[in-house]
């Protein structure tokens, strides 16, 4: 079953060869294939993969430097300025990569930043997102004494079209043109002070005419230092990335699929901002309405209480209004006054001694005010006992004389009258 896709780029042709790899990581050689990114596309078919992308050697530089324990927090700032003076250009237009650090050394790939931004933009326009990349070279098998050991004893060594892939050490590695590899492997043996402890070789080319080429580009003191030799396909390569430098660091590192987010989902979102935009456009025509409707209605009240009260101050219509018509209306004894007025005339018509000057009625609480008058005041008690009798209770507010004639204020409170 397919888990996989690995993805190898070739800048020179412009072209990509790819296979897929199982769940143990090892290749389907019957999956692979190479042309144009369209070509891969219609194979791949619809929605988002994931790749591991490979660089040829030729635009990866990796190097081994060595660093003060002192300024291990800060390797990923320091290290490219060590190699100012040997790196052809501006360092600001490189991308670095680090390994991992360890004994005081620590391995850096170095790639031109607008080339892999542009490799990884056209992958990403066919919905491509790389998840690991590196370089091909350091992807060669090597011996597993090789990776444990600091003495590099072993090489690994690929002819793949016009270039030598050379592996000489755990993260470190390069390609170089098919004319040249004679040359460069002397210079990398004088480099490794190797002229007598010569490193054992491991071959492999895709053809037997390949392999042959390869070992005749072998330097003469190489050509008896071969251990393996075999005609292998490409991707019979080592895929275990635990060890492996991973030049997608920093600003190349596997983000938050925002993007890929994005396309999913952008008709959602669309329609959600449409309806969103309806329901706040609907929201405010309604309360603008409710609001002129409310402007008509609160005109309407202040007509209906300048009709009634008439011009004098105007604070809340509605408020006032309410508050005159509950004047109007007594809160517990609505409508009783009648039966009332009808059992206190007959006591006051009997109190012959008595005059009632005035009489009002409050509908607020149901009571009764009387003014009387009389020649003596005992006549006005007794009037008030009489009320009293009758089962209306009376009582005295007020009093007073002038001359000869006695006034007084009665309250005259229904049974359940008062609130």
């Amino acid at each position: 079953m397919a888990n996989q896709l690995v993805l190898y780029s070739n800048r020179a042709q412009d072209q990509f060869r790819w296979c897929w790899l199982d769940s143990e990581r090892r290749p389907l050689l019957d999956s692979a294939a190479a042309g144009d990114l369209e070509t891969l596309a219609a194979v791949l078919g619809d929605g988002h993969h994931n790749v591991w992308l490979l660089l040829p050697g030729n635009q990866v530089v990796t190097r081994e430097l060595e660093y003060q324990e002192a300024e291990k927090k800060h390797l990923r700032r320091l290290l490219p300025f060590q190699l100012e003076e040997s790196v052809i250009g501006d360092i600001d237009q490189f991308h670095f990569a680090l390994g991992v650090p360890r004994d005081g050394k620590v391995v850096t790939a170095y790639v031109e930043r607008a080339w892999l931004r542009q490799l990884f933009d056209r992958l990403a326009e066919y919905r491509m997102e790389v998840q690991h990349t590196w370089p091909l070279p350091l992807l060669l098998p090597l011996a597993k004494a090789e990776i444990a050991s600091s003495e590099y004893p072993a090489w690994s060594l690929r002819l793949l079209g016009d270039k030598v892939l050379v592996h000489y050490a755990p993260n470190l590695g390069f390609s170089l043109e098919r004319d040249q590899a004679r040359l460069s492997l002397q210079l990398l043996l004088t480099a490794q002070n190797r002229v007598e402890n010569l490193p054992r070789l491991t071959l492999r080319a895709e053809t037997d005419a390949d392999l042959v080429a390869l070992i005749e580009l072998l330097p003469d003191e190489l050509k008896d230092r071969i251990d393996d030799q075999a005609v292998a396909p490409l991707w019979e390569l080592d895929f275990q990335p635990d060890h492996r430098l991973d030049i997608s660091q920093g600003e190349f590192s596997r983000r938050l699929p925002v993007q890929r987010w994005w396309l999913d989902w952008q008709g959602v979102v669309v329609a959600a901002a449409a309806c969103l935009m309806l329901y706040i456009g609907t929201t405010v025509y309604q309360v603008k309405a409710l609001e002129s409707e409310n402007i008509e209605i609160r005109r309407d009240i202040e007509q209906v209480y300048r009709g009634v009260a008439g011009q004098g101050n105007l604070v809340d219509a509605e408020r006032q209004l309410r508050q005159q018509l509950s004047e109007l209306q007594p809160a517990s004894a609505g409508g009783r006054v009648t039966p009332v007025l009808a059992e206190l005339f007959p006591v006051l018509a009997e109190a012959e001694d008595v005059t009632l000057g005035a009489i009002s009625y409050s509908a607020r609480n149901g009571e009764l005010s009387l003014n009387v008058s009389a020649s003596a005041f005992n006549a006005i008690e007794t009037l008030r006992g009489a009320i009293d009798e009758a089962g209306l209770p009376a009582e005295l507010l007020s009093a007073s004389a002038q001359g000869e004639r006695h006034s007084a204020r009665l309250r005259v409170t229904p049974p359940g009258g008062r609130p």
